[in-house]
């Protein structure tokens, strides 16, 4: 096992090489890089131009974007890995792209990248991931299938896929329990609104004070035409009285 290129260097012993497609993009990597005042940048457009260049003079690291025709960044990856290509398959690549989906990271990563960048890459960005790189003491190895990679890369990214699996399983678990708790809230609003609208309505109730129930009105009325007929005739009484005196 053999540590990458860049371990254990300075930033000012750092020869980088750049494989990029688009001249202003060329024009940003070399701007950046010269900024950190690394030892050396070469910057290429085309992969078939910098694999040539590489065989002969070796960087320590390789920044590289993914699409690119008629070679693509994946497999400048898979030509440098090859343990026919050493010392250059000890070279760690660093892939910089405008599509970093989940998916292009998982594949880079697996088949022997040391990171992955998205577009548009700050200088801070780019400064911290190859400080890191200096330092990532993981070995390269030789796999079975005669490509070398990053050691435990594989694992890794198994526990990093199961973890994410985990992750989506509980968020499904979470939605559908939300989607549980509306379905429930709904029909208990539901059973109340129609509990509301069943109650029986009083008659008597009005604004400021209970009126009594319309069953006793009559009998209240016809007290009260007693009492008044029972006044009428001790008026009536009263009044004889006065006149046969």
């Amino acid at each position: 096992m053999k540590h990458h290129a860049a371990f254990g260097l300075a930033m000012e012993d750092i020869d980088a090489v750049v494989v990029e497609d688009s001249k202003p993009m060329q024009t940003i990597l070399r701007s950046i890089l010269l900024s950190f005042k690394v030892a050396r940048v070469r910057v290429f457009d085309s992969v078939d131009d910098a694999l040539e260049a590489s065989l002969a003079e070796p960087p320590n690291v390789i920044l590289t974007d993914w699409r690119m025709e008629p070679t693509s960044g994946y497999q400048f990856l898979r030509l440098v890995r090859h343990r026919h290509m050493e010392p250059l398959c000890y070279v760690p690549i660093l892939f910089v792209t405008a599509h970093g989906t989940r998916p292009l990271v998982d594949k880079a990563l697996r088949a022997g990248a040391h990171h992955v960048l998205v577009k548009p890459l700050s200088p801070s960005t780019l400064y911290k991931r190859l400080r890191w790189l200096m330092t990532d003491d993981r070995p390269m190895i030789l796999e079975n299938s005669g490509f070398y990679n990053i050691y435990g890369i594989q694992r890794s990214m198994d526990e990093q896929a199961e973890k994410m699996q985990s992750l989506a399983g509980a968020r499904l678990h979470h939605k559908i329990a939300v989607q549980k708790r509306a379905e429930v809230d709904s029909v208990v609003e539901e059973e109340f609104d129609n509990s509301k609208k069943q109650q029986p309505v009083f008659a008597g109730v009005k604004k400021g004070g209970v009126k009594k129930n319309s069953d006793e009105a009559p009998a209240e009325k016809k007290q009260h035409s007693a009492a008044s007929k029972h006044i009428r005739n001790a008026d009536y009484v009263k009044s004889k009285d006065l006149k046969l005196h």
